[in-house]
This record gives structure tokens, sequence and C-alpha cells, in this order.
């Protein structure tokens, strides 16, 4: 196996993800519900299996991939050379979210996650690791990114 994947369920979302040691292709199911992808090494492909349109996704260039107009198609993904990625994930199907990598200091609200995805990023003091997560609150929050990669995720409907 030239690949591992991982999981993490959190309260209101999970975070999945892959690293890979070689170019890969997968296909996901029309089920899957990654609303972001978050590409830490690498480089490869987003599109819909047999369409000519596709989405580039590349960690020195677009690390941050909006995938909602996949939702409810099959997807799949290539690479072109050893990655790593992460994909944010609603736990209710239809539940939609903003999200935004973070790179500078900036003022929370309660309907926001802050997650880490690599690095380790220094927050109001506290320094986070891969897979970290909390619930912000309305208030500032000094961030030194460092070498680190943080992604912000609002919820914006209720279902």
């Amino acid at each position: 196996m030239t690949y591992k994947r991982f999981f993490k369920q959190c309260e209101e979302f999970s975070i999945c993800g892959v690293i890979g040691d070689r170019a890969e292709a997968g296909i996901e199911g029309a089920e899957n519900t990654t609303l972001y992808h978050v590409i830490i090494k690498g480089k490869g492909i987003l599109c819909r299996p047999l369409e000519t349109d596709y989405i580039e996704a590349d960690a020195d260039d677009n690390n941050f991939v909006d995938e909602k107009e996949f939702m409810g198609d099959y997807r799949l993904y290539i690479s072109e050379k050893p990655f790593h990625m992460y994909g944010f994930n609603p736990l209710k199907v239809g539940q939609d979210w903003d999200g935004k990598l973070i790179k500078e200091s900036f003022f929370g609200d309660s309907k926001s996650y802050l997650i880490c995805f690599n690095g380790s990023p220094v927050v109001n003091g506290i320094e986070m690791q891969r897979m970290d997560y909390a619930l912000l609150k309305p208030k500032e929050y000094k961030v030194e990114i460092n070498d680190g990669v943080l992604g912000m995720f609002t919820k914006k409907n209720f279902v």
C-alpha cells in the first residue's frame, strides 16, 4: 500500500486525511460530504469522472480547495507526486460551512472552529499540533503562523 488514510470525528464535523508516497488516483462516491481540502504536500487535480473540467490543487499555490460544486457527484483525485491532504466534512448532510486559511491574527465568533492542519502555529500563546481544533469565542485571536497551516470553518446553516 502506498498511502494511508486517517479520520477524526469532532462535535460538528470530521477531518479526514490521506498521505501517499507516490502518484495515485482515487475515487470517492457520490455520498462524499467533503466541502474543502487542504493540500499540505503534493500537486494534483480533482474532477468528476469522464469530464474534462477540473480543479488544480497544489501545496505551493492553490492549497485550499472549495469542493462544494462536487456535492452529490463522484470525485476523482489524481496526484502527480507524493502527497498529504486533509478534508473538512460536516457531520450532517446538507450542512453548509464557510472555510478559509488563517494567515494572521483575527477576531473570532461562536459559530467557527479553528483547525491546525500542519506545523506548530501559536494561537494566543498556545502551540497547536496537527488535527488540534477549537471552537472559537467572540474575542481577539493573536496568531503566530510560523510553519503552520490553520483553517477556520464557520457554520452557515443549522440543519
